[in-house]
């Protein structure tokens, strides 16, 4: 039954897709019979998936039938037709498949089998790079709804744009969407009794007229300190039950980034969250405020500051965490071109580029220089992870995911040309009188550096990092992985001289030690 679901996924990406190209890093899909577009037109009523994911893994399906490898972690696809209402043109960033627990992503991903890929983990739909089409017919076209310029303002329209309205910019949506695969499903648990609560998140389409109970949103509430794409605001607490709502540049706030991978949970600070006494247990869904919106002060609410314990008490601990989580993703920009067109049109190609090459830079910005977004098509993407420190276990090394302690690839050894003579000979000056070598009967016997009780002498310990002490076994350096494991050689033809060469310059310690 999967693979018939499979097939008839590819079937359709082979129908629409009259060519694949790469321009400029971009993957550009021909959609001749209009297969892909009209997935997210108005005449689709489909609710799960969104139409506006269909079209996502349906140019996702034509690339790869077109010839893209299976080496992306994620996809932000975009459309040249300007057909698409507001309605339809909703941005979208649906995860494709878990790639961590702890965080409120634990699926189930219905959809992952229609993806002919191995690796993709989260499809964005970012619509139109023109004009949104009239939303009734007879009227004049839509605004522009993704800005040209990627940190401007994006302003909501419904046909025309709703006066007054900012909120993030461009740029800063797309780091919404795309931040969608981790981002935001946390509960938190105070141990004051109330168990487990959601209000660190939006709530959403409640009626009390006709009864709809409503549910905690995938956005951060109105109402909290957030300081994120992930909406919330940007909170000053004024003392008394007052609090200060005012706009401000987002980014991947402490909470985001130890979700995303990238922040170990010592390192999160606390997250101030208001909670509204008449309304309790349940957060304020509002778009964000846009960084030059005005200010507005609120009264008579309780303050909140929700801790990394108290959503790891929730959640349970993220796995993999960092440092051992990815920290680098490569990404494809692929547009799918209206029916009838052979090439993207010139502003909107130069648009998306604008686009594609200020989204490494804005992410790396946004997780405070600790992520990696990669948009070659062509090329090598992110290079092999090399483990570093955990900040949260200092004392513990450098250590790969499955804890073999890590070492750089030289061992700890010094290379000739690192500064040391090849002979690293003592010089005549050296404080070694002339005579002091080893006479020709300092031969070396074999147990040397072994007391008569098993134990070594004071000066037989270990040599450089990867060397086992002398005269027993030890933890030494496994050549290929370049990790410490117990027991392992290297195998190198070196090894029996440096070990004649330790014994000897022992032997040769203890008769000067004897001479003075």
């Amino acid at each position: 039954m999967r693979r018939l679901v499979m097939a008839a996924v590819v079937g359709l990406a082979a129908t629409a897709a009259g060519q694949v190209s790469i321009v400029n890093d971009l993957v550009v899909v021909q959609d001749p019979s209009g297969a892909i577009t009209n997935v997210v037109g108005m005449n689709n009523m489909s609710i799960f998936p969104s139409k506006q994911e269909q079209f996502c893994r349906a140019a996702f399906n034509a690339a790869r039938l077109g010839g893209l490898a299976d080496n992306f972690d994620g996809i932000v696809s975009f459309t040249t037709a300007e057909s698409l209402t507001d309605l339809d043109n909703v941005w979208q960033g649906p995860p494709v498949r878990k790639t961590a627990s702890g965080i409120g992503r634990d699926g189930p991903f219905l959809s992952v089998a229609t993806y002919n890929s191995q690796r993709l983990s989260q499809c964005v739909f970012m619509g139109t790079l023109g004009r949104t089409g009239a939303l009734f017919p007879g009227l004049p076209a839509g605004p522009e709804p993704l800005p040209a310029d990627p940190d401007a303002a994006w302003a909501p329209s419904l046909g025309i744009t709703l006066p007054g309205s900012q909120s993030l910019t461009g740029i800063e949506m797309l780091g919404h969407e795309y931040g969608h695969h981790w981002l935001n499903g946390v509960e938190f648990d105070q141990s004051d009794g109330r168990g487990r609560q959601h209000f660190i998140r939006g709530y959403a389409n409640e009626s009390g007229e006709g009864g709809m109970m409503g549910f905690p949103n995938q956005h951060y509430s109105h109402l909290a300190d957030s300081r994120s794409v992930m909406y919330g605001e940007c909170i000053t607490d004024l003392g008394n039950g007052s609090f200060r709502f005012e706009g401000c540049a987002r980014k991947y706030n402490h909470v985001d980034q130890y979700l995303m991978g990238v922040r170990g949970a010592c390192e999160v600070s606390p997250m101030m969250v208001l909670e509204d006494p008449s309304n309790p247990g349940r957060g304020e869904d509002v778009i964000a405020m846009g960084r030059t919106s005005s200010g507005r002060t609120r009264s008579g609410l309780t303050r909140h500051d929700i801790t990394i314990d108290e959503i790891q008490r929730a959640m349970g601990v993220r796995s993999p965490a960092y440092p051992h989580a990815p920290r680098c993703w490569r990404v494809a920009f692929v547009v799918v071109l209206a029916p009838g067109q052979t090439a993207v049109p010139p502003a909107m190609l130069a648009k998306v580029e604008r686009y594609r090459q200020r989204w490494g830079q804005w992410f790396s910005f946004a997780t405070d220089g600790r992520g990696v977004m990669r948009t070659n098509v062509v090329g090598p993407g992110c290079p092999a992870q090399t483990p570093i420190a955990d900040p949260c276990n200092p004392d513990a090394g450098v250590r790969w995911p499955d804890g073999g302690l890590y070492v750089p690839d030289d061992g700890g050894l010094v290379e000739p040309d690192a500064g040391a003579d090849v002979d690293a000979g003592i010089e005549p000056d050296a404080g070694i009188e002339p005579d002091a070598g080893i006479e020709p009967d300092a031969g070396i016997e074999l147990d040397a550096g072994v007391e008569p009780d098993g134990g070594t002498s004071g000066d037989a310990g270990a040599g450089p990092l990867g060397d086992p002490p002398l005269g027993g076994p030890g933890t030494c350096l496994n050549c290929e992985l370049t990790r410490l494991r117990p027991g392992c050689g290297c195998g190198t033809a070196d090894a029996p001289l440096l070990g004649v060469l330790a014994l000897a310059l022992a032997r040769f310690g203890r008769r000067r030690s004897r001479t003075r």
